[in-house]
């Protein structure tokens, strides 16, 4: 993994369109790929399908696409399908689901990326074994209905500088706050909402990605 490849991460499953069919989401997926996001998180809930062989052959098709347009693609929480698939990588919360990952053997390797909401979990990742880390929820998020009390940009300006790991923001990140994020020394934002209902996501990319040009 490049870090270059952390700045314009989307999360996003079919629940986050759920006006859609699942065709349809796919469609929408690669129009964010081509726009130029640089890593994408498959993370769903798992309630838009038939069965399970279903929701495979979804989660192959959007990894030949990313495959396609040289995206990241990471896999959420589900060790067996990162496995089966041999996804460029698999993120986790917190809890053993890192130790789990970490010691499955792998065909292929994989980045893994871990969650991470305050100061102690950040201080304890370091020797975790993750590739990278996710923080956040930075801003109140509706995204996540179980996320952590948002942390606010001066309580993450005061925590990070003992991260020494590649690490991305996430939660109820707006475009009005990208520049004061790539500033902090994030490595680029993980983001749900501000593609996934934009009206122009295409503008919506380039502006996460003009942030961190230069940083």
């Amino acid at each position: 993994m490049k870090i270059e490849q952390l700045q314009c991460y989307l999360v996003a499953g079919p629940q986050d369109y759920p006006e859609l069919s699942l065709t349809e989401f796919i469609v929408k997926i690669e129009v964010l790929m081509q726009s130029g996001i640089t890593a994408y998180q498959f993370r769903d809930k798992g309630t838009h399908y038939q069965n399970c062989e279903e929701r495979l052959d979804l989660v192959l098709k959007l990894q030949s696409l990313a495959k396609k347009w040289q995206v990241l693609f990471i896999i959420n929480d589900d060790v067996d399908l990162a496995q089966q698939i041999h996804a460029d990588g698999l993120h986790v919360g917190q809890g053993d689901q890192i130790q789990a990952a970490l010691k499955v053997p792998q065909a292929v390797p994989m980045v893994i990326g871990l969650s991470v909401s305050n100061a102690s979990e950040l201080a304890a990742s370091q020797d975790s074994g993750a590739d990278y880390l996710g923080i956040g929820p930075i801003f109140a998020t509706q995204s996540k209905t179980d996320a952590a009390p948002a942390l606010g940009l001066a309580k993450l300006a005061e925590i990070l500088p003992q991260n020494h790991l590649p690490i991305v923001g996430i939660g109820g990140i707006t475009e009005s706050v990208l520049s004061d994020l790539a500033e902090l020394g994030l490595n680029g934002v993980a983001i749900i909402s501000m593609l996934t209902r934009s009206d122009n996501p295409t503008e919506a990319v380039q502006k996460i990605r003009e942030a961190w040009r230069g940083i």
